[in-house]
């Protein structure tokens, strides 16, 4: 139906949005920032990123727009079968804690 076209193409806009704030806040960080906690006696592999949150000392900002667009992807999937089915606030908080959380500690 025209209003669930209409409902799915603002969810896939709202994703972008939100997958922007998210990954640019703290995805990216939790992805590709140091993975090696020194701050103890011994360097040991973290389980998510400590640096680079919100782009500092990230030089390579197409890295990061590459990135994200696989990010905004993995969010945008589930747009098409929650058509109608939640309330567009819970769906942007799924969609800012997949693209800031979920995904960059899977990637890392």
């Amino acid at each position: 139906q025209k209003k669930n076209v209409q409902n799915t193409m603002l969810k896939n806009l709202l994703d972008a949005c939100g997958a922007a704030i998210g990954f640019y806040s703290v995805g990216y960080a939790f992805a590709y920032g140091g993975s090696e906690d020194c701050f103890k006696t011994g360097c040991e592999k973290t389980f998510i990123g400590l640096s680079n949150f919100f782009l500092s000392g990230v030089v390579n900002h197409i890295f990061w727009l590459f990135q994200f667009a696989f990010a905004a992807t993995s969010a945008t999937i589930v747009a098409g079968t929650l058509a109608e089915r939640c309330q567009m606030r819970a769906y942007m908080c799924y969609s800012f804690a997949l693209t800031g959380f979920v995904y960059p500690v899977v990637v890392h």
